[in-house]
């Protein structure tokens, strides 16, 4: 008979390595002179580095109840397709703009999220609660990370522009954010799926 719990196991493993691997580029960004001109961005970031920070310690603890340890040996035995996508976001040797910086941010953050999304549908599935319970919990922590994100990045492109010397309307950058906001919205997103009805999930 299968083990359920130890089932999990890999799945936890791959989600400590993607949390692993964002947590260390959110680490040099905080260093970063191009993030510290911007102090929302600086603050996101800084925000970004703790969350992440307590999910690795809550990852960690829970994977030690498996057989195999903690992070560390889970990491080093992980192979997964998701590790590919952060060579690509993530090159320690390409030096981006602040703006790029924070628009990867939001691009492994929603690989996180949904990756937290399958492991507490998994989780729930194997009927072990509190990988459920874990799971849930981090997810709940990001999605305010990505919201605050999509707010932060366009005030960040247009304030770029004008230390180009652009004559920008900085203005606009909240105008872009309050745009990206509403196609985001709930009557949008109805509209959008196709049902006619104008719900959503």
């Amino acid at each position: 008979m299968k083990d359920n719990r130890e089932a999990l196991r890999p799945y936890v493993a791959d989600m400590a390595a993607v949390e692993k691997h964002i947590l260390e580029a959110i680490e040099r960004q905080r260093n970063d002179d191009d993030i510290k001109q911007f102090p929302d961005a600086h603050q996101i970031v800084s925000k970004i580095h703790s969350t992440l920070h307590g999910h690795m310690d809550s990852l960690e603890s829970h994977l030690k109840g498996f057989q195999g340890g903690g992070v560390a040996g889970a990491v080093k035995e992980t192979v997964t397709g998701a590790l590919g996508v952060f060579a690509g976001l993530y090159d320690k040797v390409r030096k981006d703009t602040a703006s790029r910086a924070l628009r990867d941010d939001y691009t492994a953050l929603s690989l996180a999220a949904i990756s937290y999304t399958m492991l507490h549908a998994t989780a729930l599935g194997l009927n072990q609660g509190t990988t459920a319970e874990i799971a849930l919990s981090n997810l709940r922590e990001l999605t305010p990370l990505l919201v605050e994100l999509s707010k932060v990045i366009p005030n960040v492109v247009v304030k770029e522009l004008s230390f180009e010397g652009y004559p920008i309307d900085t203005g606009v950058g909240q105008k872009a954010a309050q745009a990206s906001h509403e196609a985001w919205s709930r009557d949008t997103v109805g509209v959008g799926t196709g049902s006619g009805s104008g719900t959503t999930f």
